[in-house]
């Protein structure tokens, strides 16, 4: 379902000979717009199961959706990279 291999170089001419800062923003938007879609997929995989299942020993704790749609869709890391990952996220949600 994806674009040919054309269609994607067309795309990359378009920002070849743009500045750095230029392109990080668009690097910035991109990863912005792959994280949505894989919260979005990854919602969709699952439904509402995760979410009913965490509520049930947790009843009184909100869970932001965003950060439950991360579930699963990272490798397995230690805590430590976990939690860096997570700040990591928050911090770009906090600049977009």
């Amino acid at each position: 379902m994806g674009k040919p291999p054309e269609q994607v170089d067309e795309l990359l001419k378009l920002v070849r000979d743009e500045d750095i800062s230029t392109l990080r923003a668009l690097e910035r938007r991109l990863l912005s717009l792959l994280e949505q879609k894989e919260r979005d997929e990854a919602l969709s995989r699952h439904g509402g199961t995760d979410r009913d299942e965490l509520s049930k020993p947790c009843p009184n704790v909100p869970i932001d959706p965003d950060l439950l749609a991360l579930v699963g869709i990272h490798p397995a890391n230690p805590v430590e990279d976990d939690k860096t990952l997570i700040r990591e996220f928050i911090a770009r949600r906090l600049t977009d």
